[in-house]
């Protein structure tokens, strides 16, 4: 019995053998917070629209200047977006302004695309991570609402990062954590 726990063990060693536990942990506990994206919103707002994957969408979401708070990019924060998205099959979403999140974003842009403008073809929004079209969401708003997205590829990210792979492209080491401000 005893070598039989060994032997399933042994996976687990190759997650210990490039990071400091610290590490490890803290990039296992942010995948697992990356799973899910969830804000309530207030103001000038209606929508009710579904997303199946980044590629496939039915609905329409307008807002402008709304305040949101809740939980994105790894972090509960509060801040004020305008958005325009639609969809009839294919869709585009579009984070026209996002003021007040650490990085001036909360899910990114992304969709089909028609035009000169831009070209033809499909908008990713996070271009380093491929598993982020494995995306599912919801929102519904008219006035106050509710906005949730279920990030399938993240799961696979944390399943992943068990055994130290980062098919997301999102995990730090040490050195490049951010330290508290003086």
């Amino acid at each position: 019995m005893k070598k039989l726990g060994l032997l399933l063990a042994m996976p687990l060693l190759a997650a210990c053998s490039s990071t400091s536990a610290g590490d490890y942990f803290v990039n296992r506990g942010a995948d697992l917070v990356d799973i899910l994206r969830v804000h309530v919103a207030a103001g000038k707002c209606a929508a009710i629209e579904v997303d199946a994957t980044r590629f496939m969408s039915l609905g329409i979401t307008w807002e402008s200047d709304v305040w949101c708070w809740g939980l994105a990019n790894r972090e509960v924060t509060k801040w004020n977006e305008s958005v325009f998205a639609w969809g009839l099959l294919l869709g585009y979403h579009d984070e026209e302004s996002v003021v007040g999140t650490s990085d001036g974003r909360v899910s990114g842009s992304y969709g089909w695309v028609f035009g000169k403008e831009k070209g033809t073809g499909f908008q990713m929004a996070e271009e380093n991570n491929p598993l982020d079209v494995l995306t599912f969401r919801g929102t519904l708003m008219l006035g106050v609402g509710m906005d949730l997205e279920l990030r399938v590829g993240e799961v696979l990210d944390f399943i992943a990062g068990i055994f130290q792979f980062d098919p997301a492209g999102d995990d730090i080491k040490a050195s490049e954590m951010k330290k508290p401000a003086e």
